[in-house]
């Protein structure tokens, strides 16, 4: 995946401008930046961890079916081969 070097330019000062805001407190600077960072993983199209996690549990899966009706094919090709 290429990166946009704009767009981590205007990430990164987003986040140096929240830094250099006066009377924010810890929290609302947190949020702010908890924010800015969720918009660069939508703008990337990120998966969560949980996401992910599912998906290879599904690949898994069907990876086992595929071989087992890859075996039931060969199988059958085999009786109708002999009959």
């Amino acid at each position: 995946m290429q990166i946009d070097n704009a767009i981590l330019d205007q990430i990164t000062q987003n986040v140096l401008g929240v830094f250099n805001m006066v009377g924010q407190t810890r929290e609302e600077m947190t949020r702010k930046i908890r924010d800015l960072v969720q918009e660069g993983v939508e703008h990337f199209d990120l998966v969560s961890r949980e996401e992910f996690d599912a998906a290879r549990d599904l690949l898994s899966k069907t990876r086992i079916k595929l071989e087992q009706l890859e075996k039931q094919v060969a199988e059958m090709e085999r009786a109708q081969a002999r009959s």
